[in-house]
């Protein structure tokens, strides 16, 4: 049984570890040095850069700005499909993209391209 939970235990760290090394990006420091106790997804990583903005590199602050107005555009050209398929009330960003992305199969091209878009400039 100990035996067991040392390896849980392990395992656990060597997840997160390697969750820690796959930070890249222009916002890497950022997210490392301030936000790295934030459990990724549901927009709370976006919230903690949000919340450090003062703190942000020029790089970081000009990537943010481009992924907000590209989630701006993403509104205006996926509309149809949101109504349709994301109704989220109130309206958040972040779990539209998911859920756009969960029946992207379903998704005219146009906007496909422009969850492609914002996936790219993610990584």
């Amino acid at each position: 049984m100990l035996k067991k939970l040392v390896f849980i235990l392990l395992a656990c760290m060597a997840l997160a570890l390697n969750a820690q090394a796959q930070i890249t990006g222009p916002c890497a420091e950022t997210i490392t040095k301030y936000c790295g106790d934030v459990t990724p997804g549901a927009g709370r990583l976006l919230k903690c850069l949000s919340d450090h903005r003062e703190d942000q590199s020029i790089a970081c602050k000009d990537w943010l700005e481009a992924q907000q107005k590209s989630l701006k555009e993403l509104n205006q050209i996926c509309s149809e499909e949101i109504m349709k398929l994301c109704p989220v009330d109130p309206p958040n960003d972040v779990l539209i993209l998911r859920c756009l992305s969960d029946n992207y199969v379903a998704l005219k091209l146009d906007c496909r391209n422009k969850i492609r878009e914002i996936r790219d400039r993610a990584r």
